[in-house]
């Protein structure tokens, strides 16, 4: 009997697939790389499945171009890795490249403003999915469209939540815990529709979170994410390292 197959989508939301093709970037710039060059950047010592994945995602969203062994990452994609924050420049690399997916581009039509995760989850099964191709396929659509929609600070989700735009400084709005006495208001419990609060302050992590064991899988992922981002920054500023040891 022949395996059921899903139409094809995302590996990774763009958020994710953005910090990968940033690896790339870093290493080759915008140098011709093969496909076993690239999945080395992107972390895999082979062509494995996972790595022709991530691959697969980054061409997707248009974020490396090229045939065979000739792959580069794209003018749209530096644009959207280099442009100052909040340009017009990034956030029209961005929001173009996200919504180059055609599945991508069928859901936004059918759902031009906000869906739920179920209600998206039902639509993608209508068009033959299979149920966890569906469920990962919607996480990953609403994970891009919270940062094409949203350009955020915070992500607050109990699933799959994309980081922030990459190395957004933000004002603190508060002294850090440990320097202060704890209020009882550390410890009130975080509304339901809001169980995750991640907020990127320069280089330090502001975390609120109220989590069941899902929850705590899905907070190490979004943590591992910015460890990511942490040390891409602190390659960037090695003098703020020094001065701090």
């Amino acid at each position: 009997m022949a395996k059921a197959r899903s139409p094809n989508y995302p590996m990774l939301d763009f958020g994710a697939a953005l910090q990968a093709a940033r690896k790339a970037y870093i290493n080759d710039h915008r140098n011709k790389m093969s496909r076993i060059v690239l999945a080395k950047h992107l972390g895999h010592d082979s062509l494995s499945g996972p790595a022709l994945g991530k691959i697969g995602a980054l061409r997707a969203y248009g974020l490396i171009d090229g045939n065979g062994d000739e792959l580069r990452i794209t003018s749209e994609a530096v644009h959207a890795l280099e442009a100052p924050e909040g340009s017009p420049e990034r956030a029209s690399a961005i929001s173009q490249m996200a919504l180059r997916p055609k599945l991508f581009q069928e859901i936004r039509k059918e759902f031009p403003g906000s869906v739920s995760p179920d209600n998206l989850r039902f639509w993608l099964i209508k068009r033959d999915f299979v149920p966890d191709a569906a469920e990962k396929a919607a996480k990953t659509y609403l994970a891009t469209m919270r940062l094409v929609d949203g350009g955020a600070q915070a992500y607050n989700s109990e699933s799959d939540v994309a980081p922030e735009p990459l190395m957004t400084p933000q004002a603190p709005t508060a002294a850090p815990v440990s320097n202060r006495a704890s209020r009882p208001e550390d410890f009130a419990p975080l509304p339901d529709d809001q169980p995750l609060v991640v907020v990127m302050n320069g280089d330090r992590l502001n975390i609120k979170a109220s989590v069941d064991l899902e929850g705590l899988k899905n907070l190490r992922d979004i943590l591992e994410r910015y460890e990511g981002i942490l040390l891409m920054m602190q390659k960037m500023n090695p003098e703020k390292k020094e001065a701090a040891n």
